[in-house]
């Protein structure tokens, strides 16, 4: 209950951006999980704002990896608040969509977890769903 509370004032800003893409996806499977919204959608990625988590619906196993890094912003996001789209938001989504980022990785073998942003996500979702 904490944990969605805190969500809803210190993580608002994308608690309130999460609400609006669950209600655009609001057709597709839901769940609750350790306290957050998740949606299945038929989009390749995910992305967590607030209190809403969204993974793709294809891979089962792959989801699960990304369900927990997922999580792990969720907690970068309790952590951060306001500053969560800034210093989080913002830079994985252009690491993960910028042309000279993917060409980066491909070329020079850079893993995904490479960057700060998902390697922080991937040991806070290693550390909750491991609990």
């Amino acid at each position: 209950m904490i944990f969605v509370v805190i969500q809803c004032t210190w993580g608002i800003l994308q608690t309130f951006l999460g609400l609006m893409l669950f209600l655009r996806y609001i057709r597709q499977p839901h769940q609750w999980y350790r306290g957050v919204a998740h949606t299945s959608w038929d989009i390749d990625g995910g992305i967590s704002l607030g209190l809403f988590i969204f993974t793709p619906d294809k891979d089962e196993k792959r989801s699960g990896g990304l369900m927990a890094h997922e999580y792990g912003h969720t907690r970068q996001s309790l952590m951060l608040g306001p500053l969560y789209l800034a210093v989080i938001g913002l830079p994985s989504i252009l690491w993960e969509r910028l042309k000279w980022c993917r060409r980066l990785r491909r070329e020079k073998g850079i893993p995904y977890s490479w960057f700060y942003t998902e390697r922080w996500a991937d040991r806070l979702g290693s550390i909750y769903i491991s609990e």
